[in-house]
């Protein structure tokens, strides 16, 4: 950082990472913005579409599928660039929120129109600035073959998601287009790119992942948000967001060192000239570095407990729930868990008083180990493709190790279980008698091990 006297100093302050998310939220990490433009059948020019004072009843039920509609004056929330004290830019606009990310967006026939103006500079000015541009072609899917992006002239807009309406099935059509400086975003559209059922896909989309069909809104909302991060390293936006950024950072920087340098000459008593001993110093040192991690958690779980993103400290109200929230992942098990753990998306390997089962998502659960193997520790370790268990009994216990491809018969259907005699040539040697044991998490090239022992 230039112009700073001997280098960048430490910040001590903890409140610096609030400083740091509100940050991230004003340079547009967290919240977004996007033009929705509709298209009558045979309209070529933006001034053509711009130029529209409503839209069809398919346009209306698409632009509420995608959030409520609320009242701009005097609204208090993410505003998306639009006034919200004397109706300059319409009445209302379409609002909501997205895992913590809140979405304005620039509705075409909420934005103000004027009869004398050709170009309709108003609407303009906030669609013709949106990164993202959804584009709703009224008239079926055969509109979309007629669309051509530069039909939109717009040096911000880098990607257009165009929506039309199938009357037939009652369901949506999705296309993407994008500048050829962005770089490839997902996720990839299905084949054909048809969606149906919105309402239940908005519940797994904003609320929690299970399996269900497909529909428009979902996919929708990914690839605008992640549409309009991938635009913002193009060059056109990546020169621009560093220098700004740079700016900011600096004058945080400025008012964090400022604030600390008066509260310094405020509060130093004598005391504070004297030396500190070594381990006195010490100890302050990891009291702040623990006030600084505990001030940083309160503020994610915060925001978690809000039902927002970790990163995010808008305040929804609309989505809350436990930071925690459980899943019933396999409803019928009438066995008391010891120990457990998952293997890959949907399996887990549970331990219990009655043997060792593999538990399959739709599918009935199989015993692998008998109840003569009490197991009481489990790890699956994908990653080395082995399974490690203790075996409880009292000072003969040990650690085993299997491969986890010795259970490719369990996969298949075969259910003959495993028993304590099994168990002699897979048990790691200088382990009888432990009672703990802690492997290194995952990601490094060698699995450690450390396991305890009492006298």
């Amino acid at each position: 950082m230039e112009k700073l006297e001997k280098g960048p100093k430490e910040i001590f302050s903890p409140d610096i990472q609030k400083d740091l998310l509100l940050l991230e939220e004003q340079e547009g990490s967290v919240n977004f913005k996007f033009g929705i433009l509709y298209c009558r059948p045979g309209q070529k020019t933006d001034d053509e579409m711009l130029s529209n004072e409503s839209g069809s009843p398919e346009f209306e039920r698409f632009v509420h599928l995608l959030g409520d509609k609320v009242r701009l004056k005097g609204w208090d929330k993410y505003r998306g660039g639009l006034d919200v004290k004397g109706d300059m830019t319409g009445k209302h606009s379409v609002y909501t929120i997205y895992e913590g990310h809140e979405v304005m967006f620039h509705v075409s026939t909420m934005l103000p129109y004027s009869k004398d103006n050709r170009q309709q500079v108003e609407r303009k000015r906030h669609i013709g600035n949106d990164i993202v541009n959804i584009v709703f072609l009224d008239g079926g899917p055969t509109q979309m073959n007629h669309f051509n992006p530069s039909f939109i002239k717009s040096q911000f807009t880098h990607v257009f998601s165009l929506v039309t309406h199938v009357p037939e099935d009652n369901s949506y059509r999705l296309a993407v287009y994008s500048e050829e400086s962005v770089p490839l975003f997902g996720p990839s559209l299905p084949c054909p790119p048809l969606f149906r059922d919105s309402q239940e896909f908005r519940e797994f989309l904003l609320v929690k992942p299970r399996r269900i069909s497909p529909c428009s809104e979902g996919v929708l909302f990914v690839p605008v948000i992640n549409g309009e991060k991938a635009a913002f390293n193009t060059p056109t936006f990546a020169q621009k967001r560093e220098r700004t950024l740079d700016m900011l950072i600096k004058d945080l920087y400025g008012e964090q060192m400022n604030e600390g340098r008066g509260a310094m000459l405020n509060r130093r008593a004598f005391s504070d000239v004297l030396p500190d001993p070594p381990r006195s110093s010490r100890r302050k040192e990891e009291a702040r570095q623990v006030e600084f991690v505990r001030i940083g958690q309160a503020l994610k779980l915060d925001t978690i407990v809000k039902g927002d993103a970790p990163t995010s400290l808008a305040t929804t109200g609309l989505f809350k729930r436990a930071p925690w929230e459980p899943h019933c992942f396999y409803p019928d098990f009438s066995h008391e868990i010891v120990c457990g753990d998952s293997w890959g998306d949907s399996r887990l390997l549970v331990a219990t008083e009655d043997g060792v089962f593999l538990v399959e998502e739709s599918s009935s659960h199989r015993l692998i180990f008998d109840k003569t193997v009490a197991v009481k520790q489990l790890h699956v370790v994908e990653a080395h493709g082995i399974l490690l268990f203790r075996v409880d009994k009292g000072r003969d216990s040990k650690i085993h190790v299997f491969r986890l491809s010795d259970f490719d018969g369990e996969l298949s259907g075969e259910t003959t279980a495993r028993g304590r005699a099994d168990l002699k040539e897979h048990r790691l040697e200088r382990t009888r008698g432990c009672q703990m044991y802690v492997i290194s998490r995952p990601g490094g090239s060698h699995l450690r091990m450390v396991s305890t022992w009492c006298q």
